[in-house]
């Protein structure tokens, strides 16, 4: 993941980051979100309403454990979208919302090609966190996945701040937190193993051949 730049002017220097430049990331975030929202929610609409979906899943995945507190990692991609508003210039800025929208288009592509239904079977209630299943349920429908678009734009938002820290500490943070996530997709059945390894894939892809050389020039 770690391709660090050595062109400073390419990139901003440290004064080119910090809260300042969240009303730019506010204006990028828009109508980033928006067309999320409408291709995303899009294809789950197309997919759900489509008879030949594939299974592409091994049989012997549906015994990995549900594992319902996960569901907090799983979240932690919420966290993930604020970060940049912080941590990136500018420029770093409109280069990952090009990036996030390549990364949708993408994805959507693909959905279409692979119509998809999840393997896992949902369950109708979960103690103790049933009201965040709940919301989760009803906003994905189990059909958008290969290849995961949360472990796609996860790796893309981690690797876009990890290329702009020196510090090993965080390095080893943002890996351990990028591995949970991967995980987490798993362990509260949203998604199989071909998603994951796609989803990283396409985030890695996407990070380095549209991200990196929009900053580089």
């Amino acid at each position: 993941m770690r391709v660090m730049s050595t062109d400073k002017s390419s990139t901003g220097n440290r004064a080119d980051r910090g809260i300042h430049n969240v009303p730019v990331y506010i204006r990028l975030a828009i109508p980033v979100g928006a067309l999320y929202t409408v291709v995303y929610f899009g294809m789950n609409w197309i997919t759900a309403r489509r008879t030949n979906r594939y299974h592409l899943y091994f049989d012997r995945e549906l015994s990995i454990p549900f594992v319902p507190g996960m569901i907090y990692v799983y979240a932690s991609l919420l966290i993930l979208l604020l970060l940049p508003a912080c941590t990136l210039s500018q420029l770093e800025l409109r280069a990952l919302a090009r990036a996030l929208t390549i990364t949708l288009f993408v994805a959507a592509v693909c959905y279409l090609l692979l119509p998809a239904g999840l393997g896992f079977e949902r369950p109708a209630y979960v103690p103790d966190y049933d009201t965040v299943y709940q919301v989760l349920y009803a906003l994905e429908m189990p059909h958008n996945l290969v290849p995961s678009l949360h472990v796609a734009c996860s790796i893309l938002l981690i690797a876009t701040i990890f290329n702009n820290t020196s510090s090993r500490w965080i390095w080893g943070g943002l890996i351990l937190w990028a591995s949970l996530i991967c995980a987490s997709v798993l362990l509260v059945h949203q998604h199989h193993v071909l998603d994951v390894i796609s989803g990283l894939l396409l985030g890695l892809m996407i990070y380095r051949l549209i991200y990196l050389r929009a900053i580089t020039g």
